[in-house]
């Protein structure tokens, strides 16, 4: 197929990052399959009368395509390579769509969650996977941005005038797909920021709750202090309901300070 061997090495590369190429003979798309989390490799080869892929692993990515062709499906087997190259594409920028709809709606959900603040421990773990899962699509998508719109724009004799909207139709599930990204960068940021807060918020209630207990006890343990000193002639030693006495005073002034806190609104 006359594919240069620069090229090959870029497809035999599973780690190469995403990347659009115009040649004179054939255009070449580099990007990753997202399936189940996990993001594999998958190379486009479009010539004047031959389109080739290569994907990193066999999966079922594209059956959807084979068995469109097997039924001749909008005529596809009398169409130009460009028109199959547009479907493939389609069907590659589709899936990142799904996976950029699932990532919006568990931030939706770890948004309600957050703002209930329910307290619960996995939300920072659930965060984790859906700021990787996002971390992925990124790394995959936002290269594709310019280099796609460049081929788009270019007058390549392998890009046919009568195929060139549905190749506008795959810029448009582009850009849908990078908007999207935009928007969960910024709901990731805010979310990460309330998680952060809510945190503080509980430690400081926490926090609050202790000092309103020590507080409390600071008095009986001055109290206590003084009684505790032994000397002989202590009046209250020898008395002899010093001791009901002592927890009676105890007792109020724990109340009162109780009482004083809740005055305040502080518990």
């Amino acid at each position: 197929f006359g594919i240069d061997f620069l090229v090959m090495q870029d497809i035999l590369n599973t780690d190469h990052a995403s990347k659009v190429e115009e040649h004179d003979q054939y255009n070449v798309i580099i990007a990753k399959q997202i399936m189940g989390g996990e993001a594999m490799q998958v190379s486009l080869v479009q010539g004047a009368d031959f389109v080739l892929t290569f994907q990193e692993r066999d999966n079922d990515f594209f059956d959807d395509v084979m068995r469109a062709i097997r039924n001749n499906v909008l005529k596809i087997r009398t169409r130009q390579s460009d028109y199959l190259f547009s479907v493939l594409l389609n069907g590659l920028i589709t899936g990142y769509m799904s996976v950029a709809a699932a990532i919006s709606d568990g931030l939706e959900e770890l948004e309600s969650a957050l703002l209930a603040d329910t307290g619960d421990r996995d939300i920072g773990v659930q965060m984790q996977e859906l700021r990787r899962d996002y971390m992925q699509l990124k790394r995959t998508v936002l290269p594709l941005k310019e280099q796609y719109s460049r081929l788009f724009r270019s007058d390549s004799s392998l890009l046919h005038r009568v195929n060139r909207p549905f190749f506008n139709d795959v810029n448009d599930h582009l850009q849908f797909v990078l908007q999207t990204i935009e928007i969960c960068r910024e709901t990731l940021s805010s979310l990460v920021d309330l998680y952060i807060s809510n945190n503080d918020l509980r430690m400081n209630d926490i926090m609050k709750r202790l000092t309103i207990v020590s507080t409390i006890f600071i008095p009986l343990t001055f109290l206590v202090g003084v009684w505790g000193m032994n000397y002989k002639w202590m009046p209250e030693l020898e008395w002899q309901y010093g001791y009901l006495f002592a927890w009676i005073v105890m007792a109020i002034i724990g109340i009162i300070v109780y009482l004083y806190f809740r005055k305040k609104k502080w518990y």
